[in-house]
């Protein structure tokens, strides 16, 4: 199986957005893996041409750059292509949950905190929960930055 790198936008003019040029061209979202803020993701387009055939093209993301297309000219060759880059979008998702474990940073939005917030309040009220923490931890910085500033000098303790 060879894969052939399509450019789908060579004929677009300037002031033309790249979804709505797809669109114009026949192209629509078809099938991906992964989502806009994974580190790396899949998407596929669909079109229908002539005689009732269906062709597609495949590029791969990163957060910042996406790969050039490349054009299959039916199904199953999608397939192929998919299931070689799904277990590289799956290992970019592990590390980075791996990642977000051993960091020290709490992140309000964090896959880490959302599992951890739903595992001891509840899914429904894990979010809550956590902004309530924010807001408590805010309040203790501001409480000790004003005690430093009406006691320069003195020592206070760092909430945790």
């Amino acid at each position: 199986m060879t894969y052939e790198i399509y450019d789908p936008f060579k004929d677009r003019p300037d002031k033309v957005d790249s979804d709505r040029w797809l669109e114009q061209e026949g192209w629509s979202e078809f099938f991906g893996i992964g989502g806009e803020e994974s580190d790396l993701r899949i998407r596929s387009y669909r079109r229908i041409v002539k005689g009732g055939r269906e062709e597609y093209i495949v590029d791969v993301w990163d957060l910042m750059h996406g790969s050039p297309f490349v054009k299959v000219d039916n199904i199953g060759e999608l397939m192929d292509l998919l299931a070689r880059w799904a277990p590289a979008v799956q290992a970019a998702a592990l590390v980075y949950v791996l990642d977000e474990l051993q960091s020290y940073r709490l992140d309000r939005r964090g896959v880490v905190e959302a599992v951890t917030a739903k595992a001891a309040w509840g899914a429904t009220e894990g979010a809550q929960a956590l902004v309530a923490d924010e807001r408590e931890q805010a309040a203790r910085r501001r409480q000790v930055a004003a005690q430093r500033k009406a006691a320069p000098g003195a020592v206070t303790q760092e909430p945790r």
